[in-house]
């Protein structure tokens, strides 16, 4: 793990974890799942120069991000300007993440220069799985399956869509990458660790939700429920169903990181807060 290696993590209990050990496994799943995203063409993934990135064209922040920067020497200044000149040469929204896994430190300092504004943070949460049991009461008008077929792929990446107001081209690039598409995946010849989770309300496809994982941590990605659904359960058996298979593979937590709305629904879930992940952003597409 960047900065500071945990041995054998996916064994480990949250009680035998400090805080800062739970935040830098949050970012490494977050990570680990943008690795994903960028296993297909239409999105641009690098780890180079210091800078782990990633671009998709979305017009939209939280598809294009700078994930973690390791940068030394007397020309960070000159590094950054590099970094986002990609983004500023692509008219796309830059979000870029300050968190411990970051260098150096004060990281968040040169991009507040540089006119990046400290506008927000994501809360890094986790779950231990021996404590959610094994059933979860839910109504009967809803239910959760993992995405199988083409037209579930279709329906998930539509929930998502609708939940986070994306753009209309959104749709279109989801369906393209074999991050969030069956097909495209099995025609890239990749086997990606990860599972999608559809839920339904009144037989209607109405929440998304997705699990990623390496050999050593599970966590949550991309997870919404349609505007019509909210507060009605969705959310919860959609994660529900997540931490039962994390906790099939062998895991001893999951770890998300949540918006501020996106807070309440976890805790109800039973994760716990362990610290947050601070944002930086810029809208090139409006310079």
């Amino acid at each position: 793990m960047h900065g500071k290696k945990i041995s054998r993590l996916k064994e480990k209990s949250i009680d035998e974890l400090s805080h800062e050990d739970i935040v830098r496994a949050c970012e490494e799943n977050y990570i680990n799942y943008w690795r994903c995203v960028g296993r297909s063409p239409n999105a641009d993934f690098s780890e180079a120069n210091g800078i782990t990135r990633c671009i998709t064209g979305i017009h939209q922040d939280v598809f294009n991000v700078v994930l973690r920067c390791d940068l030394e020497g007397e020309d960070i200044e000159e590094k950054i300007d590099r970094a986002i000149q990609e983004f500023r040469a692509r008219r796309v929204p830059l979000l870029w993440h300050t968190g411990l896994t970051s260098r150096p430190r004060d990281i968040g300092k040169y991009l507040e220069a540089r006119g990046f504004p400290h506008d927000y943070d994501l809360a890094a949460m986790a779950v231990d799985l021996s404590s959610i049991g094994d059933s979860m009461e839910t109504r009967g008008s809803i239910y959760v399956k993992q995405v199988e077929t083409e037209a579930e792929c279709a329906h998930w990446a539509e929930c998502l869509v609708r939940s986070w107001e994306s753009p209309s081209d959104t749709l279109r690039w989801m369906q393209d990458n074999a991050c969030f598409n069956l097909r495209v995946e099995k025609e890239l010849g990749l086997n990606l660790p990860r599972r999608m989770y559809l839920g339904f309300l009144d037989d209607r496809p109405a929440g998304a939700c997705m699990l990623a994982w390496d050999d050593e941590i599970a966590g949550l990605e991309m997870v919404g429920t349609v505007h019509q659904a909210r507060y009605k359960g969705v959310g919860s058996a959609l994660v529900f169903k997540a931490l039962l298979d994390a906790a099939s593979m062998g895991f001893q937590f999951v770890v998300v990181l949540a918006t501020v709305e996106g807070v309440r629904l976890y805790e109800k879930c039973g994760f716990k807060k362990f610290g947050k992940l601070p944002e930086h952003s810029m809208d090139f597409s409006k310079s």
